[in-house]
Parts: C-alpha cells; sequence; structure tokens
C-alpha cells in the first residue's frame, strides 16, 4: 500500500521533533514511495511555493531529486509539511 499525504505530514513532523531517530534519507525515501504511487498526471504536476523572497516550482516526480540536493526547498517542503 502507497503511503498516503497524511503519513507525510506525520513524518515531516517527526523529522523535525525527533531528528536522531529519523534520517532525511528515510524521509526522502518515503517521499519517493509517495510519488511513485501517484497516478501519472499527477506526477506531472507541480509543487513547490511562492513568497517574498522568491519561489520555485519543482514536477512532483523530480520532488526525491530536489529534497536531496536544495536544502533550502527542503527545509522550507518539510516546515510546510509539518504545518510549521
Amino acid at each position: 500500500m502507497a503511503i498516503t499525504f497524511e503519513e507525510l505530514q506525520q513524518l515531516a513532523r517527526m523529522l523535525l521533533e525527533q531528528p536522531i531517530s529519523f534520517s532525511l534519507e528515510d524521509f526522502v525515501r518515503k517521499v519517493e514511495e509517495w510519488v511513485d504511487g501517484q497516478p501519472e498526471h499527477l506526477k506531472n504536476s507541480l509543487i513547490g511555493y511562492f513568497g517574498p523572497r522568491g519561489g520555485k516550482m519543482v514536477k512532483r516526480s523530480e520532488l526525491p531529486k530536489v529534497l536531496r540536493e536544495d536544502p533550502d526547498f527542503r527545509d522550507k517542503f518539510i516546515h510546510f509539511l509539518a504545518g510549521r
């Protein structure tokens, strides 16, 4: 069974609250699992953020790669998921 968005939200909170018990790589693997479970049309949809200092949009299918390579985007994405 594929991971749900709600489970990703819980994992993001865990990553922020208990970073030693759950690694960033574990989180990115769960994001990959979530992306892989999406229908094809959603894999090609955009996800990102806009703010006073700019923004960034990426294809959902590229999300795991960007989370590994872009610390600013990763931080914003994890905080967004965690509701913080």
